[in-house]
């Protein structure tokens, strides 16, 4: 039950980082770094790369405490998921004329 529970939410993260990505990547390629900022704010890093291009990063971390989990047989099991971590992070890959060229998006789990 534990493997499955993990292979579920593993491919949701897949499908809803996938979607995420292109949903990003839709909004900000092609467009002025300016526009990334007055939606995004302030990024948490700027990486400065040997071409002049920049990285601009953005990370947000929210807790997530216990979630009580059905077992789907309509009962109510008490089975809780573990409080965790998540941390969202993405990278806009800026050029030297201030184009976004590429986006990259990744979420990731900490759990206690």
């Amino acid at each position: 039950m534990k493997h499955i529970l993990i292979l579920l939410m593993l491919s949701f993260t897949l499908l809803a980082g996938c979607s995420t990505q292109e949903k990003l990547t839709r909004a900000y390629e092609g467009k002025k770094w300016e526009q990334v900022q007055l939606s995004e704010g302030r990024p948490t890093r700027v990486e400065n790369r040997a071409n002049g291009e920049k990285v601009m990063v953005y990370v947000r971390d929210k807790n997530l405490g216990k979630a009580q989990i059905n077992t789907g047989n309509f009962q109510y099991d008490e089975f809780a998921s573990p409080p965790a971590t998540k941390t969202e992070t993405t990278r806009f890959y800026v050029s030297k004329d201030g184009v976004v060229k590429r986006v990259e998006f990744e979420r990731d789990y900490e759990r206690y």
